[in-house]
């Protein structure tokens, strides 16, 4: 994939105190819920949160649909994974009456009220990665299959363990993410069909690299016998990545992540992580705006839509197949 345009600078920089800048994908202005023609449709997309080249990734598949429809995209993102962070932003831009929200709830229940208010006063909503407990108020919802990919995550690391026997854990985001959950939930359903695992369940980190890091450093000084670490999220990984170094046992334990950004590739090619679970977030944005303008312009919309995934590691990640997929803030050229 020939990469070449950005996003927007904004939306790679770190630290913002109130989310991202707009990313205009070209167009006129309409008026929020106002059944305007697509050509002047102004669609706001709230990621999980900032900085993250995952959500770069659906953004650009986004921006890509919306600029074949000369439409224009704002996006908005919490500087945290939490609703605490995101529930203003989100309140923020219902004021200003966008016709449609894409959003990826950080919380499946604590999103559903604001969300509530935003389809209230006519706005069309659109999940996008993650869901919430009850998606009935939005027009789509689009994401990785998640129990899937867990599932291949578990087959990845008992490929890379073989013959040998002794325990595993998994380090996960905070209870309530349905996408996380549902990795662990594929992954701990396939690791019990591997002989020879002692599976320890999961901890949270509560996506805190420090708290990570100690969930590891315990389960080492408790289990002499861990082999593997299974992580659903990017800070879970940096964190036992940190504490297999301290213990000196980088080298004896696998590590298996869901990090397709620029550090968790780095991560395997250093060989600090064996195998990183990718998933699609460019087919997520295009999928979601796609059945965003077909709910704006009336047409027939396909409610449940998931993508698939990938795994990199160190033999193939300069295989198109693979890189292609590999999260990135640039877009892809047309």
């Amino acid at each position: 994939m020939n990469r070449t345009r950005k996003v927007t600078a904004a939306l790679a920089t770190a630290a913002l105190a109130t989310g991202l800048a707009g990313c205009a994908a070209g167009g006129e202005a309409g008026a929020g819920g106002s059944g305007s023609p697509s050509d002047a449709y102004e669609i706001a997309f709230i990621p999980g949160v900032a900085n993250d080249a995952y959500y770069g990734s659906v953004a650009c598949g986004i921006q890509s649909v919306a600029e074949k429809n000369g439409a224009s995209v704002d996006v908005q993102a919490p500087n945290s994974f939490s609703p605490t962070d995101q529930i203003p932003i989100l309140q923020s831009v219902i004021a200003t009456s966008p016709d449609a929200i894409i959003i990826a709830p950080t919380d499946s229940k604590a999103l559903y009220a604001p969300l509530r208010e935003a389809v209230d006063a006519g706005i069309k909503v659109v999940l996008v990665d993650t869901t919430l407990d009850d998606p009935s108020i939005a027009e789509a919802q689009v994401s990785s299959d998640n129990v899937e990919a867990g599932r291949v995550a578990a087959e990845t690391l008992a490929e890379a363990l073989g013959d040998q026997t002794g325990s595993v854990i998994t380090v996960n985001l905070t209870a309530g993410v349905t996408t996380t959950d549902d990795r662990e939930k594929g992954f701990a359903d396939a690791i019990a069909e591997s002989s020879g695992i002692t599976y320890l369940g999961q901890q949270f980190s509560n996506n805190s690299v420090q708290t990570a890091e100690s969930i590891i450093s315990a389960a080492i000084s408790a289990n002499p016998d861990l082999i593997g670490v299974f992580s659903t999220a990017a800070f879970n990984t940096e964190g036992a990545v940190a504490a297999l170094k301290s213990a000196g046992m980088a080298d004896s334990v696998k590590v298996v992540g869901f990090n397709a950004n620029p550090p968790g590739i780095e991560q395997i090619r250093n060989g600090e992580v064996f195998a990183q679970v990718v998933l699609k977030p460019y087919d997520e944005g295009v999928q979601a705006a796609e059945q965003t303008f077909n709910a704006l312009d009336g047409k027939k919309v396909e409610k449940v839509i998931t993508t698939g995934a990938v795994v990199a590691t160190a033999d193939n990640l300069d295989d198109p197949e693979v890189s292609k997929y590999l999260y990135s803030f640039d877009c892809p050229s047309e």
